[in-house]
């Protein structure tokens, strides 16, 4: 029976993906053995596994790594959440040993465009979906220049590094703001225009920036199931303060789709929009990869890790997943809290 999948190192939601496959699993009937990794201690996400495995820390031991287990206990799938483009590199000596291989992405070149912002950007355009203007900045001199000289019609300007993720480094410029915002309020994202400069001067390096205009918003995030570039399930959340309107329609809702499509996304993956400032959506990015929210999905009554599953194994086809998505979707509002969970120092299931 091929019911082993494996969960290798991803992002935090790899608990709630973990969590999302048990309980589709129960509910259904559909016996599902996990299996999950991870290079660090991260028992309060391997401890949910039937079983559990501590990942080499060196690429280089990695591929013996995977062709031993997998060839020790029959896996059938792995899903990775992390490393993608190693994954790509490696995927006919992966997937030799007779495994499926998820890595969001169908080849090298999907993972390299979604990492590059302005790459992204222009193979959007190119295929007629709306994006965000994208302006690819290399030295501190251009980003002197495109800040005095704006390209865009907007007044407002934002930056954010060209690979990266969980927003980190994006910054708004507002001249009108306090030189303690930034200090004072980090998370708002404020700088001035004179503070960014200096600590680029004083950095004494530069790294690769796109420089965009500020969009009003609001924003979307959607969350979905693609099967080589058809999107199977998807759910996306609305962002208005600190409330996400989780929704199956709209316009940002059908971009996020047709992205994923143009870039023949495969497995759990996320495309975020924003608003401009006509009230359209434009996107901004896309995450071969399951977002840090997509636990949040499920209070809309779509368990898409568990859809992924169910599907990935065969126990269920796309017009099943495409029924079972329509079905138990009803519209929500989530709003994310934090807690706390007990912590292990010691896995049982660990192999």
């Amino acid at each position: 029976m091929k019911n082993k999948m494996w969960f290798m190192e991803g992002l935090s939601s790899q608990r709630d993906i973990i969590q999302s496959v048990n309980d589709f699993s129960q509910a259904c009937g559909k016996p599902i053995t996990i299996y999950a990794s991870h290079r660090n201690e991260r028992n309060e996400i391997l401890s949910l596994a039937h079983f559990s495995l501590s990942e080499p820390k060196d690429d280089d031991r990695r591929l013996a790594f995977i062709e031993a287990i997998v060839k020790e206990h029959g896996i059938n799938v792995i899903h990775t959440g992390r490393h993608c483009r190693w994954f790509e590199l490696h995927r006919p000596a992966i997937e030799a040993t007779g495994v499926t291989l998820t890595t969001g992405a169908s080849d090298v070149d999907g993972i390299d465009i979604a990492d590059d912002k302005v790459t992204f950007a222009q193979l959007m355009e190119k295929n007629g979906l709306p994006v965000v203007p994208s302006v690819r900045v290399t030295a501190l001199s251009e980003l002197k220049t495109q800040l005095a000289h704006s390209p865009f019609t907007t007044s407002q300007l934002c930056v954010k590094p060209v690979k990266g993720i969980y927003g980190m480094g994006f910054w708004r410029f507002d001249n009108e703001a306090s030189p303690m915002t930034m200090i004072n309020y980090p998370e708002r994202r404020l700088v001035t225009t004179w503070q960014y400069l200096a600590a680029c001067e004083s950095a004494g390096s530069f790294e690769p920036l796109v420089l965009m205009p500020y969009l009003p918003g609001p924003e979307y995030s959607v969350d979905m199931l693609v099967n080589k570039g058809k999107v199977l399930a998807a759910v996306g959340r609305r962002k208005e303060g600190a409330l996400q309107y989780l929704e199956k329609s709209g316009e940002a809702w059908e971009l996020a789709c047709a992205c994923a499509a143009t870039m023949k996304a495969d497995g759990l993956v996320n495309v975020q929009t924003r608003n401009d400032e006509c009230g359209k959506p434009v996107l901004l990015e896309i995450n071969m990869r399951p977002s840090g929210g997509i636990g949040y999905t499920r209070l809309s009554g779509v368990n898409l890790a568990g859809l992924y599953a169910g599907f990935t194994l065969g126990y269920l086809n796309e017009h099943d997943v495409q029924s079972a998505a329509n079905t138990d979707f009803a519209p929500a509002v989530v709003r994310a809290m934090t807690g706390a969970i007990a912590y292990d120092p010691v896995l049982t299931n660990a192999l």
